[in-house]
């Protein structure tokens, strides 16, 4: 379980810095999506920009960290700490929304990440 969830986080690290590091327009279009899919206003845009580096960064230093064994609880911790962050720029409605794509894809990166080392998936 340990394992997966460091593999987890790698693969979300890499995903994100990819994406936000890109000098084309795929980090934008992805952003840009994820702003028209929540109907975010022009002053939320700037705040749910900065919500999403700051969980890239987190999860960076949750990649780095050597302590497997305090993995999960950290990867817990993350996970609240961004999702806290997002209820209070977004509102109800959008707020569900987001919970609902974030849980999904870490929901299918897991599944992908067991699948690619041969574990048979938990269906939750």
């Amino acid at each position: 379980m340990k394992k997966m969830m460091i593999a987890l986080v790698a693969m979300l690290v890499m995903v994100m810095s990819a994406n936000a590091q890109s000098n084309d327009n795929n980090g934008n279009l992805s952003f840009d999506r994820m702003s028209s899919y929540l109907e975010l206003t022009i002053d939320q845009r700037e705040p749910v920009k900065t919500a999403m580096a700051q969980l890239n960064s987190s999860m960076e230093a949750y990649y780095q960290l050597q302590d497997a064994t305090k993995g999960g609880e950290a990867w817990e911790k993350i996970q609240a700490s961004h999702k806290k962050t997002m209820k209070k720029i977004l509102n109800e409605k959008q707020y569900n929304k987001y919970v609902q794509i974030f849980d999904l894809t870490v929901k299918h990166t897991a599944e992908r990440m067991m699948n690619q080392d041969g574990l048979e998936t938990v269906s939750n």
